[in-house]
């Protein structure tokens, strides 16, 4: 989102927080499909593989793999997105911008 998404005369300070609550959504929609395709995928798995004609062994359950790749991603996304971890978060990009311009400016 710019600055030019946002009525003139907004306060900076405002348009920042929007674009954190933007984030945070983001991710909350980013969960809410992981868990019902995820959630999919394991029923289609369990569905598939129990024919109850040969034993079941652990390389059967395919879906663990999607869960896992997708998982890390969502996890990722999750600490960049969300204020509980203090990761990468605008607080931490202030004061890394701060340190570089100081930095720089000796």
């Amino acid at each position: 989102m710019a600055n030019d998404d946002y009525p003139p005369g907004t306060p900076q300070r405002e348009i920042t927080i929007r674009r954190r609550v933007h984030r945070i959504a983001e991710f909350y929609r980013h969960l809410m499909a992981y868990v019902i395709i995820i959630g999919l995928l394991w029923i289609l798995n369990a569905a598939t593989i129990n024919d109850g004609m040969m034993p079941v062994r652990w390389y059967s359950w395919w879906a663990i793999w999607p869960t896992l790749g997708w998982g890390i991603g969502l996890l990722t996304h999750g600490i960049t997105a969300l204020p509980v971890w203090g990761f990468f978060s605008e607080e931490w990009e202030d004061r890394k911008v701060k340190e570089l311009m100081e930095r720089d400016g000796r």
